[in-house]
């Protein structure tokens, strides 16, 4: 029987080396950049430029929704990709292939734990780690909005941006998980990860570009991760809405728009979420569980 107990101290463990290591703190530093440049910079600079916030949302907003909207516009852009990546791959990479490069899973394993546990455990610390990140973010990109356009309403709203983030932070995660239970390699579990975004990326494109945007596409890897960061700010908007998918045909024209309830959509998403984290997971754990130990 797995024990919970144990699962927290591999958790604790796990932390503990991920507080020592160079890795976090460029990824805080990252963050700290980031959340100056969407909360601070982004809030001024579509300020002057309201037009086009509007029609990212479809309908008016006022500066107490400044904070979102630099949240959505930038995650939507390349970035919706590539931060996560970076933080969610970039804390997890080592998690499981440093383990077995540096040999110290044997004296791990050697203890009495089952390798569920220490699988579940170590994920256990990047969900917290992960979850700690996206608080961090949000709080300082709705500090910066504070100082650049004033006072922020609707801070009602702030749990549901944090958990667009960490969800997206969430699925990089897992991916790294799946990759790590059988690479040696933190290089090489970052380079795997890094070729997976980009062919996934590129075969959304296409599919976009061919058939337009679909709610099937919230159960692709990263591209559902997208779609949260879509998905979020509509809802906190217009909850009772609709939104309009519609990508870009090869010849350049609008592909045929796909209407779907934002509340609907949310549904998807979420759905999306809990495959794209759950089946990397179960694979990954498949995989080390059969791994030699040397």
């Amino acid at each position: 029987m797995i024990s919970f107990a144990k699962i927290w101290v591999i958790a604790r463990y796990e932390l503990t080396w991920d507080l020592r290591k160079r890795r976090t703190y460029i990824v805080v530093g990252l963050l700290l950049f980031a959340a100056f440049v969407y909360g601070y910079l982004w809030p001024i600079i579509w300020g002057k430029s309201i037009t086009t916030a509007q029609l990212q949302f479809g309908i008016s907003f006022g500066s107490e929704l400044w904070w979102v909207a630099a949240v959505f516009l930038a995650f939507t852009t390349f970035m919706s990709g590539l931060f996560p990546l970076l933080i969610g791959g970039f804390i997890s990479a080592d998690s499981l292939a440093s383990e077995f490069d540096s040999g110290t899973v044997v004296p791990l394993l050697s203890q009495p734990v089952r390798r569920v546990e220490v699988y579940l455990g170590k994920f256990l610390a990047k969900l917290l780690l992960l979850l700690a990140v996206s608080v961090l973010f949000t709080l300082l990109v709705l500090a910066g909005s504070e100082v650049s356009v004033g006072a922020q309403t609707h801070l009602d709203m702030f749990p549901l941006l944090v958990f667009a983030e960490f969800g997206a932070f969430l699925e990089f995660a897992a991916l790294t998980f799946f990759i790590g239970s059988f690479s040696r390699s933190g290089a090489m579990v970052l380079g795997v990860l890094i070729t997976m975004f980009f062919m996934i990326t590129l075969t959304v494109l296409v599919l976009a570009l061919q058939f337009g945007e679909h709610e099937s596409m919230f159960f692709l890897p990263v591209a559902n991760g997208d779609f949260l960061l879509k998905v979020i700010p509509w809802y906190i908007v217009q909850p009772w809405g609709v939104m309009v998918l519609q990508g870009y045909a090869m010849g350049g024209g609008p592909s045929l728009p796909v209407a779907v309830t934002v509340v609907s959509a949310l549904q998807y998403v979420l759905t999306g979420l809990v495959v794209t984290v759950a089946v990397p997971l179960v694979a990954g754990y498949h995989f080390f569980r059969r791994a030699e130990v040397k």
